[in-house]
């Protein structure tokens, strides 16, 4: 088993890979922005993206800090790109779609409306800098990702709005999936 540094450059190298296969020029961010890179296409689209590298685990993600915790939960135009590994499948998500579709929770459900709740709280917490801590969160999947892909044919109707596209490298990029349902804001 390799070590999770190595693990993390690995999905990120494969991340960069297939946005620059895809036509998009990729560029890794600092921790402190709530997500991993932005990826910039041609035509001017931008995507905020969170890489996640699976290589045993695929049933859980954590999400660390007060700015990636509201990023994931509250902004639209976030993304999250799982890389299943030793597979080399990347499968990519619209985040909080994926999440809701996942954990079946609307965005009047009252689990989001606390989860806002509280998030507006920490921020004004941490704002005069008296408090520092760093919340996370444990987002435990039913459906683990593996399973998703393996089965996605069954799958396909409840996540076509959150799973975007599936792709996956043996020596070339191979589009697997790509949902007829999603269109571009």
């Amino acid at each position: 088993m390799d070590h999770s540094n190595s693990i993390e450059k690995i999905g990120t190298g494969l991340v960069c890979s297939l946005e620059t296969f895809k036509g998009a020029k990729i560029e890794l961010v600092k921790r402190l922005s709530g997500f991993n890179g932005l990826s910039v296409y041609k035509d001017g689209k931008v995507r905020k993206i969170e890489i996640k590298t699976m290589q045993n685990s695929d049933k859980w993600i954590a999400i660390n800090g007060v700015r990636a915790i509201d990023k994931l939960f509250f902004e639209r135009d976030y993304w999250i790109y799982f890389v299943l590994y030793p597979e080399n499948v990347v499968i990519i998500t619209r985040a909080l779609l994926f999440i809701q579709t996942q954990l079946e929770i609307s965005n009047s459900k009252d689990e989001l409306i606390e989860l806002e709740q509280w998030m507006n709280l920490s921020k004004k917490l941490i704002k005069h800098k008296k408090f520092k801590f760093t919340p996370k969160i444990n987002v435990t999947f039913p459906i683990p990702l593996r399973k998703l892909y393996n089965n996605f044919d069954i799958y396909e109707e409840n996540y076509s709005n959150s799973v975007i596209e599936i792709w996956k490298n043996s020596d070339n990029w191979k589009l697997i999936y790509k949902s007829d349902k999603y269109h571009e804001l």
